[in-house]
């Protein structure tokens, strides 16, 4: 009775993954990211400058000297002035450029974003094996405490049982030992994205933290 109880317990407890959001894991390496941040530098350079940047870089004065007088003024020499716009002839390959630049980025973060999403669904496909395998060895230790509870009540039919009861607990202790290493070296790799700030992203992962720097989650 004691063992059917501990089995309905551990089948329907929910299992405990570690407490970390895939978005914010994506917003926080999509800013870190250095190649991410690379290809930002570059389209920010080849971008379109605004109104007053343009007019400051295509405007100049101008000025020529005259001669002979006008209708109403009778000097020999007349100046004029005024400002001259320079329409760049490259302005039309810039844009070109700039766009190019702008898919290149957009290329980058999709690229990035997919391997990033890969790596998450596999650390929690381990998060969730090793949770779902600490219910496992919770429900046979428990059952090899019955047994042997059992077996000092005079009950030595049930030795062969513990003995099995044992060997599985053996089993399962070496496969969780074997995911939690796996699931520690997958944290790390998801880490690396984030480029200088990986620390701050593995101590997120592992549950040190509880937010990251710049996000809700």
């Amino acid at each position: 009775m004691i063992v059917r109880t501990v089995l309905i317990v551990a089948l329907f407890f929910p299992l405990r993954v570690a407490a970390w959001d895939d978005d914010a894991v994506l917003t926080f390496i999509s800013r870190a990211n250095p190649i991410i941040q690379a290809q930002r530098g570059v389209t920010k350079a080849y971008a379109k400058p605004d109104a007053v940047t343009w007019a400051l870089r295509n405007t100049s004065l101008s000025a020529r000297l005259g001669y002979g007088g006008t209708e109403f003024r009778d000097d020999p020499y007349t100046a004029y002035g005024g400002l001259q716009f320079n329409i760049p002839l490259s302005s039309i390959k810039e844009e070109r450029e700039q766009a190019l630049k702008v898919v290149a980025e957009a290329k980058e973060i999709d690229d990035l974003h997919a391997k990033v999403i890969l790596d998450i669904a596999q650390l929690r496909q381990m998060e969730s094996e090793l949770a779902a395998s600490e219910v496992r060895r919770k429900f046979l230790k428990e059952k090899a405490l019955w047994l042997k509870e059992r077996i000092d009540q005079g009950f030595s039919s049930e030795m062969d049982q513990l003995w099995t009861i044992g060997s599985k607990l053996n089993d399962e202790d070496a496969l969780s030992a074997k995911i939690a290493v796996m699931a520690k070296t997958q944290r790390y790799k998801l880490s690396r994205y984030a480029g200088p700030e990986w620390r701050t992203l593995l101590a997120y992962l592992e549950g040190k933290t509880e937010t990251l720097e710049g996000n809700d989650g």
